[in-house]
């Protein structure tokens, strides 16, 4: 081994041994309109959420039980932490960089209460709460973060349909967050891990109930949340949500959120059916101009769409469907909440994303991105919907869409050209290793990890996608 290579092969060590690995994940902020880390590189990030719950994880780790206890955390960890891997294996072409979790009620709702549905929240217990936050919500966090995950984390729950300022919903919000913002690992994570205050607001109200300024009362409800968020020492993204379904954020044009930290933006839900937009209606351009209009501080800000999905009408299911959260006549489809298609509203929905550079998203379930039973089964990576196949649709579905473009964008983001690390005049020796972390002598086209020694003696380290 020669001494440029021994130089950086030690060097390399000495920062793993501190725990400071140079490939760890970046912290985030955000600065005008983007997404950045420290470097001032802009970041958009793309990904899915779930929810740790036995019904909505299709039964896969563990059978109906009557509650959720202490007993039941090790299956349900170990079910996540396959899927944080099949997600973010880069050799099979999944590139997930974010997961948003919801803190599921079934796990901080007292088992001897009944609540109506998640909208209800009157079978909470805080004990519990706490309990979980330490024992499964974090270690699901910190798992996460392990796979190169950044985390988006949501509330146990739904709005309700009728809020208005300072009601026991909103005190639940302030008392959720105010345990979460000061828990120590949070803090010291808080470049990754990331809140959204709440999901779904529908109807915001003043604090007696009166819509006479409407457009006060979305500030109103929202700012003491982030000030309590900001008085426990938390320090990283705040996602407020809008009303509507998290569809309409034009009251705050009027009433902007304030934040000492200065780092917040807002988080959105897109379907088919909403922004005036679907397979009927699929213009690129009024898509476009509908979502400015409705979210109109994506010229500003970076938005971060945590719901959205997709797939085509259930040929086997013509005369079956349901009604969205607009009263709108919704036809089954292939496995989806939303009813469309890639090559019409997904297209549409494309060109906004592109059209603004600045959109993140998460997919509403990991089933909607990958076949999650080919991958417990087989450890093969598919995209989703592998039903849609008998009928000639599956590349209408978001899974194979999303597949496919969360690679490009990722690839898009880090590609950096070779010969441009090779001429800095700081660069001592160069190192390639592959995704599974060999090192490779003479590189060819693909994704590497380039960790270089510099002059000054520090180690820099990023991955490239080499052509």
């Amino acid at each position: 081994m020669n001494r440029k290579k021994l130089l950086i092969s030690l060097a390399m060590a000495m920062l793993s041994m501190a725990g400071l690995a140079a490939d760890n994940l970046p912290a985030l902020r955000v600065q005008g309109k983007n997404l950045v880390d420290a470097n001032g590189k802009i970041v958009v990030l793309h990904g899915v959420m779930d929810t740790p719950n036995r019904y909505f994880n299709g039964w896969r780790w563990q059978k109906w039980k009557a509650d959720y206890s202490e007993a039941d955390i090790q299956p349900c960890l170990e079910y996540f932490s396959k899927q944080f891997s099949a997600i973010t294996d880069k050799k099979q072409g999944a590139y997930c960089t974010v997961f948003r979790l919801h803190m599921d009620p079934c796990w901080t709702n007292n088992p001897a209460k009944k609540a109506e549905n998640e909208a209800d929240i009157s079978a909470f217990d805080m004990r519990r709460y706490r309990l979980y936050l330490q024992k499964l919500y974090i270690p699901l966090i910190k798992d996460a973060i392990a796979h190169g995950l950044y985390v988006i984390v949501r509330p146990p729950g739904v709005c309700p349909q009728d809020i208005s300022v300072g009601d026991k919903y909103n005190r639940y919000l302030k008392a959720i967050w105010k345990d979460f913002a000061a828990d120590e690992y949070i803090q010291q994570n808080s470049g990754i891990i990331s809140i959204e205050l709440a999901n779904e607001p529908v109807r915001v109200h003043l604090k007696d109930g009166s819509n006479s300024d409407k457009a006060k009362a979305l500030h109103d409800y929202f700012q003491p949340v982030v000030d309590e968020i900001r008085a426990q020492g938390f320090k990283g993204i705040i996602w407020v949500p809008g009303a509507g379904y998290q569809s309409q954020y034009q009251d705050y044009v009027k009433y902007p959120i304030t934040d000492s930290e200065d780092n917040f933006s807002y988080a959105v839900h897109v379907y088919s059916g909403w922004y005036n937009a679907s397979d009927n209606n699929c213009d690129h351009d009024a898509f476009i101009k509908q979502f400015q209009a409705q979210v109109p501080m994506v010229t500003s800000k970076p938005i971060m769409v945590t719901e959205i999905d997709w797939s085509p009408e259930d040929p086997d299911k013509a005369s079956e469907g349901h009604w969205n959260e607009w009263g709108q006549w919704t036809q089954p489809n292939l496995g989806s909440w939303a009813t469309a298609s890639t090559s019409k509203w997904g297209l549409a929905w494309k060109a906004v994303h592109d059209h603004f550079g600045n959109i993140g998203m998460t997919l509403t379930h990991p089933q909607e991105y990958y076949d999650i039973d080919e991958y417990l089964k087989n450890g093969i990576v598919q995209p989703g919907f592998q039903n849609a196949k008998k009928h000639g649709l599956f590349e209408e579905c978001c899974g194979y869409a999303c597949m496919n473009w969360y690679k490009e964008w990722y690839l898009k983001q880090n590609t950096t050209g070779i010969k441009q690390l090779e001429t800095q005049a700081d660069v001592v020796s160069t190192l390639y290793y592959n995704i599974e972390g060999k090192e490779v002598e003479k590189p060819t086209a693909g994704v590497y990890i380039i960790k270089q020694l510099l002059s000054n003696g520090k180690i820099r380290s990023r991955k490239v996608f080499l052509k």
